[in-house]
């Protein structure tokens, strides 16, 4: 199954109605059937939040359940595709999760606006 999967910083804007998330991007993210999250996306917004570098709406869940995006568990398969991005050992934790989750599932598209992932040059990773 084709399906969208965002990363964090694409997540909170597509949930709030950022203009950061251009509509050529929200066209090709709903052109995909299902359009996912990582349950790590939920973990690393609340953190980040709680440590002052956003604030996020108190119903964050639900505008994500609003707009049809599916919060998926961060399971054994996506763990075990996290040596698959060792290049990312210097990076962010939450990115290096939430890619490997992204990937461990055919037919996905990962939507991100995180140049360090860009330039990794994988077909499946999409600018927003």
């Amino acid at each position: 199954m084709r399906r969208a999967f965002l990363d964090s910083q694409v997540a909170i804007w597509a949930a709030t109605g950022d203009p950061r998330l251009r509509p050529a991007a929200r066209r090709a993210i709903n052109g995909h059937p299902v359009t996912v999250i990582s349950a790590i996306t939920l973990a690393e917004l609340e953190i980040k939040a709680a440590i002052g570098k956003f604030s996020l709406p108190r119903n964050l869940i639900d505008l994500y359940e609003a707009e049809g995006i599916v919060i998926e568990a961060f399971d054994a398969i996506a763990s075990d595709q996290l040596s698959r991005f060792a290049q990312l050992n210097r990076h962010d934790p939450f990115d290096r999760m939430i890619l490997a989750h992204a990937s461990s599932r055919l037919g996905t598209t990962f939507f991100t606006a995180d140049e360090a992932l860009l330039d990794l040059g994988l077909d499946w990773v999409a600018a927003v």
